[in-house]
């Protein structure tokens, strides 16, 4: 009599992917299309000095992340069940104070000049001022409200969706919608490091140290909603430092 074999568990399907990686690819894409649309329509365009694209953008970003993050809400459950910590407030807090003070003191720049280079070497964000840009309290009300809604819900959850749902599992096992959180160990760190960078050039250096303390946060607690809340913190903090100050250039 032969012992029971344990039943592999499918790869990951079209789901999977949807619901882990759609909810923030759709974020990085949709600025091209509504932007390439837009082209089309008014040939001498300039995205960022236009309030209806800028708006648009904005919109249509809130609408797909939160449609693929309905279809795919039970998955997310199934594999993430909602518990956290209190901490990953604690953690959020600093992580935003870290990322301001950093950023004020623009070491980045300081770097890249005493070492010989331009000062935006790895490029920088498009620094948009909202009560500039958009001409009447309808608009400018509706733009903040959906940009908010971004900054402190809908991207939290894609980004960490896409980092602790699929990057990090990816690089342990190509099964990675099975890959349980427990599983992950430090080099998880330098990855997420690593994607900090590349997904925030102009403030690399808080970029790495934030992510880390995510990550570590992750290896320590291990519960994927501890990430989207000190996320979420963090962005609300840093979303109410630049209405405040004006520092468009986190915008």
């Amino acid at each position: 009599m032969t012992a029971p074999t344990e039943k592999i568990k499918d790869d990951p399907d079209w789901r999977d992917w949807l619901a882990f990686v759609g909810p923030l690819a759709s974020y990085l894409f949709l600025a091209s299309v509504v932007i390439a649309i837009w082209e089309r329509v008014e040939i001498q365009l300039i995205a960022s000095q236009s309030p209806t694209v800028t708006l648009s953008i904005a919109i249509f970003r809130l609408i797909f992340i939160t449609a693929l993050l309905g279809f795919g809400f039970a998955l997310i459950l199934q594999r993430f069940p909602i518990r956290i910590s209190p901490s990953s407030i604690a953690v959020g807090l600093m992580g935003a104070a870290i990322w301001i003070l950093l950023c004020r003191m623009n070491l980045e720049s300081k770097l890249f000049s005493t070492l010989g280079f331009a000062p935006d070497l790895l490029g920088k964000r498009e620094s948009i001022n909202p009560w500039a840009l958009f001409e009447t309290k309808n608009s400018l009300n509706l733009f903040l409200f959906v940009r908010f809604s971004l900054l402190i819900m809908a991207v939290p959850i894609a980004e960490e969706l896409f980092l602790r749902g699929f990057l990090l599992p990816y690089f342990k096992d190509s099964n990675w919608s099975h890959l349980p959180l427990e599983k992950l160990d430090r080099s998880s760190v330098g990855i997420t490091i690593a994607y900090g960078v590349m997904t925030h050039p102009s403030e690399w250096i808080a970029a790495s140290i934030w992510f880390a303390m995510i990550t570590i946060m992750m290896l320590r607690t291990r519960r994927f909603w501890d990430c989207v809340v000190a996320h979420s913190v963090t962005n609300t903090i840093l979303g109410i430092y630049i209405i405040l100050a004006q520092d468009w250039r986190l915008w």
